[in-house]
């Protein structure tokens, strides 16, 4: 682990202690029009799909200063600090699980980037910290982005901080490719134990994996087809919350596109993996 991330660990550690222990669903579409047999034109079904695929994508992506959406590469290095080590190490094991599935290695030290997940009461009086001591670094990614990450109420707060020629830069290669190959070289993720009441181990970790390796817009509105949405809606009657199928899809497209290429090049590419993919997904370990 870097000198940084031994410092941003132990300032975690002094703060965090056990924990203890969403956007409302869009409205209803409006019906489109039926043919004289009764039947809808697939046409419009399709029209309609694939503007839903769009807008899920586009709600859970943020380019980054080149312009383009950054991802991990070959290997990450999650620390959970602030609970148990039993409950640290699943969470921790629910990550690598998820990376495993797209390519990218978990590995417990060693890494060229960090993951640090810190689950405090005092989340506001910690990330205020953290962009008191390290301004510089972890401004690399836009410093309006650190006002945002220290000044949000959310119950679960991340930033990133992006390394632009992460594979290296060369020169493109033709006008549609770009220099940039922009990859995460650290991310914070502050989880607040104050507003995570009722929510398993199992849920928790399914969704501080989803922000760790997709980096979504801290402040936007989550489609309740995410379980970006837990913290916005209610419970579904009987079950419980878990990584879905768009969310596995949208990860498994973002990972797969092509890292040289802008935003709207890679939302694209998103996109048409989407279109292709299962709709099921396994069901998350619960972690009660």
């Amino acid at each position: 682990m870097t000198g940084f991330w031994m410092l941003a660990s132990l300032a975690g550690l002094a703060a965090a202690q056990s924990p203890q222990a969403g956007t409302p669903p869009p409205p209803a579409a409006a019906q489109t029009p039926q043919q004289p047999d009764g039947t809808q034109p697939d046409i419009v079904i399709r029209g309609r799909q694939e503007q839903a695929l769009r807008n899920f994508v586009t709600s859970l992506s943020e380019a980054g200063r080149s312009g383009q959406l950054a991802r991990w590469n070959r290997e990450i290095c999650p620390e959970v600090i602030g609970i148990d080590p039993p409950q640290a190490g699943f969470m921790t094991r629910r990550i690598a699980e998820i990376a495993n599935g797209l390519d990218v290695r978990a590995r417990d030290s060693g890494c060229r980037s960090s993951m640090l997940i810190v689950v405090t009461p005092d989340a506001a009086g910690l990330a205020a910290s953290f962009a008191h001591n390290y301004p510089i670094t972890l401004a690399s990614d836009g410093r309006w982005k650190l006002t945002r990450f220290a000044a949000t109420r959310n119950a679960v707060r991340w930033l990133s901080v992006t390394d632009l020629c992460g594979i290296g830069c060369v020169l493109p290669n033709s006008r549609l490719t770009r220099a940039t190959h922009p990859e995460f070289k650290a991310m914070i993720v502050i989880v607040d134990a104050a507003q995570i009441g009722g929510v398993s181990l199992g849920e928790l970790s399914d969704y501080v994996a989803m922000v760790a390796l997709g980096n979504p817009p801290l402040e936007s509105r989550k489609p309740a087809t995410s379980i970006l949405s837990m913290f916005a809606r209610p419970r579904p009657e009987g079950g419980r919350f878990a990584l879905t199928a768009s969310d596995r899809s949208f990860l498994e497209g973002l990972y797969r596109s092509s890292p040289d290429v802008s935003a709207q090049s890679q939302r694209s590419s998103i996109v048409r993996h989407m279109r292709n993919a299962p709709d099921e997904a396994p069901e998350a370990p619960t972690g009660e």
